[in-house]
């Protein structure tokens, strides 16, 4: 995991790995932090019986492994699981738990529709976009979605067509965003897939179709090359200009081999998105 934590526990030889969210832990502490910002993947189920396994065998703690085993039962109330779970090892104090098994009753007690967007943001944050879009078309199929959650619905799944490099559906989510929230995110959205795949001078001239185009028109161009700006200073666009660099300056070989590295990185990185 990215944040730093005090484990004073036993740390496990091998990982567990969250399928979901792609993330890893080798620790109580770390399992503590990462249920706690994740509950909302577990209202409906709770976790299978592999986590117990690796609670037992690889961090030693079998009496919570026995405990949580007990609490599985899909007819047991699930907040005793995770109640369990956390005040094994004292890794949070009670008035944490109390607030962290609060949010969660929230969680469980949401609207459907918000709980499918819950998880298709959490997915979406985590490069797990062909996922996300799944649980954001489910959202938009429910029939006491609020109006204002739909414009939002589609944004998001804007977000993650765009992370998918599937250009034409993004735009056309961005414009239903906008159609039903008449918010500027989403036309700026809009406006940078059109600047990507058809270039600045299209996208200026597709944002005059709209209202307030004259006014959003500058806002939008020198937000655009502010994001452009900060990509040129990027690792990746060092790496690309590292590579350009050895290839016009008699070193193909060496060039070839660094670009095959970072389109491996690439490709790692894309196929955990378009994982379904």
């Amino acid at each position: 995991m990215r944040e730093s934590l005090i484990c004073i526990g036993k740390i496990g030889e091998k990982g567990y790995y969250f399928e979901d969210t792609g993330i890893q832990i080798f620790s109580y502490e770390e399992l503590c932090y990462y249920m706690s910002q994740h509950m909302i993947c577990y209202i409906h189920t709770l976790p299978g019986e592999d986590l117990l396994a690796y609670i037992r065998d690889e961090l030693d703690l079998d009496k919570l492994s026995k405990q949580l085993s007990k609490l599985l039962d899909p007819e047991k109330d699930q907040m005793k699981y995770f109640a369990a779970l956390f005040r094994e090892g004292h890794y949070f104090n009670e008035d944490e738990i109390r607030d962290i098994l609060d949010e969660y009753r929230g969680l469980m007690n949401a609207p459907v529709y918000l709980q499918k967007k819950w998880m298709g943001d959490l997915l979406t944050s985590s490069g797990r976009a062909s996922r996300a879009i799944r649980y954001y078309q489910e959202a938009l199929g429910q029939k006491e979605i609020k109006e204002e959650e739909v414009g939002r619905l589609y944004h998001n799944m804007g977000v993650a067509a765009a992370k998918l490099f599937r250009f034409e559906n993004a735009k056309i989510n961005f414009i239903k965003a906008y159609q039903y929230t008449g918010e500027e995110s989403s036309l700026f959205y809009y406006y940078c897939i059109m600047a990507l795949t058809d270039g600045i001078e299209a996208a200026g001239e597709e944002l005059k179709t709209f209202e307030d185009s004259d006014f959003l028109l500058d806002a939008f161009e020198e937000q655009f090359a502010a994001f452009e700006e900060d990509f040129a200073y990027s690792a990746m666009a060092e790496k690309y200009r590292k590579i350009v660099f050895l290839d016009e300056n008699g070193k193909p070989e060496e060039a070839l081999a660094k670009k095959q590295r970072l389109v491996s990185a690439l490709k790692k990185d894309f196929r955990k998105e378009i994982d379904i």
